[in-house]
């Protein structure tokens, strides 16, 4: 075996390179104390015994601690306590026409208590973070199990705050919004084989907010076709899309469109 590196020895290998760590004593001085006469010698033996006594009590203070804390993914939750305490969908995001989904972790202690709760991913909004949060609070939780015994544990829960329903009435307007004609022709919905093969027809209507400058802000299938790969291929193509905004008053406003897609024939009806 080589030598320790900068030391020059040629005993790596022997027990004894050990014992040059250990401090030693080249004499013994002796020196009075309370309980009479005590040498340097003993003093070190009782500060040493001292910090492994010390160390001993941290550890097991340490290992106390560590017990308490949840390791892992593991406690569960009543669902019927998350349906009778949904979060409380915030003024500001009914305002904002927003959604957002907030995953929380919750901490839980061995009698299945509340402990802690943090987010883990925002929902893009402080206010449905800090509503999630809250919402955590007061639900129902059951402790992980190790051994047959409960023991504190942790639970991953997502907390979806969907674009309030508010948001989807519409309003009276003088000219409704509506897609831009050349974005339709070049972003034609992509519908699944079956259409063609099974020769179906009919439509999917969307209901797609649009902004008062022509942004889009949220689209959802208003009535579905019945099949949800043509229902989704509807909708992605009017993500492609851009549009015009409603007019009310000589001015352009925010609004709802009911878009019908058509989907199975040569020639659609004429769009309204």
């Amino acid at each position: 075996m080589a030598a320790e590196a900068g030391t020059g020895s040629k005993t790596a290998g022997r027990p004894d390179r050990w014992l040059r760590r250990v401090p030693v004593l080249a004499h013994t001085t002796t020196t009075e104390g309370r309980d009479g006469p005590r040498t340097e010698e003993g003093i070190l033996m009782k500060q040493i015994a001292g910090a492994l006594l010390f160390g001993a009590v941290a550890l097991v203070a340490a290992a106390s601690v560590a017990a308490e804390q949840p390791s892992d993914i593991s406690a569960g939750i009543d669902p019927s306590s998350r349906r009778l305490n949904p979060a409380k969908y915030p003024t500001q995001a009914i305002e904002a026409c927003v959604d957002g989904t907030v995953i929380v972790v919750v901490q839980i202690d061995k009698n299945g208590e509340f402990s802690k709760a943090t987010v883990e991913r925002s929902g893009g909004q402080a206010y449905f973070d800090e509503a999630a949060l809250e919402a955590a609070k007061h639900w129902t939780y059951f402790p992980a199990v190790e051994g047959g015994q409960p023991v504190p544990g942790k639970i991953r829960v997502p907390v979806d705050f969907p674009v309030h329903d508010r948001c989807w009435v519409s309003v009276e307007v003088d000219v409704q919004a509506r897609p831009d004609s050349a974005s339709m022709k070049a972003n034609p919905p992509k519908w699944p084989a079956a259409v063609k093969h099974e020769k179906l027809r009919g439509n999917v209507v969307l209901l797609i907010q649009v902004d008062r400058d022509g942004g889009r802000k949220n689209l959802k299938v208003g009535v579905s076709s019945g099949r949800q790969d043509i229902d989704e291929a509807a909708m992605l193509a009017a993500l492609q899309w851009f549009y015009r905004p409603a007019v009310l008053d000589g001015k352009p406003v925010a609004s709802v469109l009911h878009w019908p897609v058509y989907y199975g024939q040569k020639t659609p009806p004429a769009y309204r």
